[in-house]
């Protein structure tokens, strides 16, 4: 809750943000905890599985390589060499944060799925003790973890569902279709092009409608 956070800490809510949930991330940070993560769309073993937009987006890939919303958010803050040290969800998003991120990477899985909607929860108890000693393990190992920096120029694909979802971010000049269902674009600057992904499956989800 809100009303719980220590008072060192801020909050920023709303939508929408430049940065979505990175909003607020600079170079002063010393490192990031992702809390509460999901795997991306298109996972059969995990919970309420989607990247960003489960009506528009089938997939989106950066350089050639499928992004969950983790390795969009990790590349945000590797932007700024903000290494992520710690990740929580399922343990198929635990293991996809691995594999993304790198094994130094601390992962505390809380649950199990037994389908899209149904999961194999911990006790509180328990995952509170779990989520504990992972955040004490992730800040003693924090200096041998790497942000995640991609190499430029940056190219953003976007699969969406359906072919009417791809034609309203062709009016943006930098976007060419690929195939019925994606887009493409390259950015030089990683956020500008992240700012880019966004507003495009905003217009998409505007043919969804």
């Amino acid at each position: 809750m809100a009303d719980a956070l220590d008072p060192r800490a801020s909050l920023i809510s709303g939508t929408p943000k430049p940065l979505s949930m990175m909003q607020g991330i600079d170079g002063s940070f010393d490192a990031c905890v992702f809390v509460g993560y999901h795997a991306r769309a298109g996972t059969a073993s995990a919970i309420l599985d989607h990247t960003i937009s489960g009506g528009v987006v089938r997939a989106i890939r950066v350089n050639g390589q499928e992004m969950p919303e983790l390795g969009l958010n990790a590349a945000i803050a590797g932007y700024f060499k903000v290494p992520v040290i710690m990740l929580t969800g399922d343990t198929e998003t635990c293991a996809q944060a691995k594999s993304i991120l790198g094994d130094a990477l601390v992962t505390v899985a809380v649950k199990q799925a037994e389908g899209r909607y149904a999961a194999k929860n911990l006790p509180q108890d328990e995952a509170r003790k779990r989520l504990r000693e992972g955040a004490r393990e992730a800040l003693q190992k924090k200096a041998q973890v790497a942000a995640f920096r991609l190499n430029p120029p940056f190219k953003f694909e976007l699969e969406v569902n359906t072919s009417a979802q791809a034609e309203l971010p062709t009016l943006i000049y930098l976007v060419k279709r690929t195939t019925p269902r994606t887009v493409e674009f390259s950015s030089d600057d990683y956020l500008v092009g992240f700012k880019l992904l966004r507003a495009l499956i905003a217009l998409a989800g505007i043919s969804y409608n």
